[in-house]
């Protein structure tokens, strides 16, 4: 058999805080690759998994290692038992990280999990060089209210396996462009957080992002905002520029909420590019 082309992205199990994190990484030869590179840490959204990484994963392996993890209860990292919080979920993450990248990292996350990169950025902000926050959902009072009443209610599975048809629709309410083979990969994901799918979603909801903020602001973490024009929370991008004014910007017009899958190597270049420019907060 011949080795597949490219780098390959390996699985790690790691125990965290009484719990397992299943974390996808990119393991690749050195060529190309700066060991001043600190690595980089992907923080997927909800209520899916570190599978939306894997292709950046390896568009970036060629100048950087990086890692992937499943946020608990998501992807294969095992069910929560109970309500969570962003603090535990961050601290969870990092004590999963720290076995894998235990030194300086950089953190991108993607909506929800923007969430989770702020306050892993602000819990331990001499550990982060870079915060990249893809889409950062910036709820009001009454917003974040109104969905913590209906937003995502469970699901019961069924014996003639309506359920199914009803993640399918959601799906597709919220991504109608979603060709048929992203959505099964959607709804393959939104299957493997259960019936309450909607645990990280509840801790967003009731986070003092302001406060995690702040401490990111007076740590000086140099923050790079990433915006798509074509977004399903693509709205919220002004909302962040005028409440994270320290950060720089990128907005690309034709992104969707899933360029980093539908164009790693486009966005695997915008990356080292932002990484690569001197100045901001730090």
């Amino acid at each position: 058999m011949s080795a597949p082309a490219g780098p390959l992205v390996h699985r790690h199990v790691v125990r965290a805080r009484g719990t397992t994190v299943h974390l996808r990484a990119v393991v690749t030869d050195r060529d190309g690759r700066d060991d001043r590179e600190p690595p980089l840490v992907l923080v997927h959204q909800s209520p899916l998994s570190s599978r939306r990484f894997e292709p950046l994963l390896a568009a970036v392996a060629s100048w950087t290692s990086a890692l992937a993890p499943d946020t608990p209860g998501y992807g294969e990292s095992p069910p929560l038992a109970a309500e969570t919080s962003v603090d535990d979920l961050a601290g969870t993450l990092w004590e999963a990280v720290d076995q894998l990248a235990p030194d300086g990292v950089r953190i991108l996350g993607r909506a929800t999990g923007a969430v989770i990169a702020a306050q892993m950025a602000a819990s331990r902000p001499e550990r982060v060089g870079h915060l990249v926050l893809h889409g950062i959902p910036l709820y009001t009072a009454e917003e974040a209210e109104s969905r913590l009443r209906d937003f995502a209610p469970p699901y019961a599975p069924d014996d003639d396996g309506s359920h199914l048809g009803w993640i399918w629709r959601r799906v597709r309410a919220e991504y109608p462009w979603a060709p048929p083979d992203l959505v099964t990969s959607f709804v393959a994901d939104y299957l493997a957080a259960g019936p309450d799918f909607a645990t990280a979603y509840r801790a967003m909801w009731r986070f003092d992002l302001d406060t995690a903020l702040r401490r990111i602001e007076d740590a000086g973490v140099r923050t790079t905002l990433v915006a798509g024009g074509r977004d399903r929370i693509g709205f919220m991008h002004e909302r962040a520029r005028a409440r994270i004014t320290w950060a720089d910007e990128r907005v690309l017009e034709e992104a969707t909420d899933f360029v980093a899958e539908q164009d790693p190597d486009g966005f695997a270049r915008l990356l080292r590019e932002v990484f690569a420019t001197r100045g901001g907060s730090r």
